[in-house]
């Protein structure tokens, strides 16, 4: 990944900013943004180091409130999207319900392109990136009156989540820092631990919590083998 493309998914994470990220936050945020943009000898690993400390920091309050937007999405986006198409499409979307089709699968149902033409895809890729901010909109609403006490509750659940997180993956970085009979496993434990922080970071795929709670225990094994078959 160039380091330009890495700038705009900074920018990205930046904009979309959830609901309650404390001022000193956002400052702090802005501040980091403008100095990449202007600093035009940043290598890609100082721009990801930048981007990962604050997606540390935002990881809490993006959690809480995608699973607000989840719900949301799943309760009004079916109504959001017939509120805006033509009749003609409305007619063709409930064939595909009737089908079996589902709002989700919109977004990446193999249907989808069996039942509307290419021009009726591009408009309903038209329309679902609308819906996805009115659902944005509607859901910051949500959170900041109807179900402000949820919502806080949520992002302090998240906050010990990643108190766990970072204990992790701290631990993975120990045991790299320690391994000095296999610099083959070690690389392999820092691969995964710069995996997960591009995870939260939307510099990759993000990756599942369990996963990395077992991973000390499975490096072990690794190391185990190892020694034993002397490689």
């Amino acid at each position: 990944m160039s380091v330009e493309h890495t700038r705009d998914i900074f920018a990205r994470l930046c904009k979309d900013l959830p609901p309650r990220v404390p001022e000193k936050i956002q400052k702090d945020l802005s501040d980091a943004l403008e100095q990449v943009q202007d600093n035009l000898s940043l290598t890609l690993e100082e721009l990801e180091d930048t981007m990962i400390s604050f997606a540390k920091k935002l990881w809490p309050y993006r959690e809480a409130f995608w699973e607000f937007f989840r719900v949301n999405e799943g309760e009004l986006g079916e109504k959001f999207l017939l509120q805006k198409i033509s009749p003609e499409l409305k007619k063709k979307y409930l064939q595909f319900t009737i089908a079996g089709g589902t709002f989700r699968d919109l977004h990446v149902g193999s249907a989808v392109t069996e039942l509307f033409s290419t021009e009726e895809i591009g408009k309903l890729c038209e329309y679902l990136v609308e819906v996805q901010h009115d659902i944005w909109d509607y859901t910051v609403q949500d959170v900041l009156t109807t179900h402000t006490k949820e919502y806080d509750h949520r992002i302090n659940e998240f906050k010990r989540i990643f108190s766990d997180i970072e204990a992790q993956l701290s631990e993975l970085t120990k045991m790299a820092d320690h391994e000095q009979e296999h610099p083959k496993l070690a690389a392999e434990i820092r691969e995964h631990v710069r995996g997960f922080e591009h995870g939260i970071t939307l510099l990759g795929p993000k990756l599942n919590f369990e996963e990395l709670c077992n991973a000390k225990e499975f490096y072990e094994g690794r190391k185990q083998i190892k020694k034993i078959m002397r490689i």
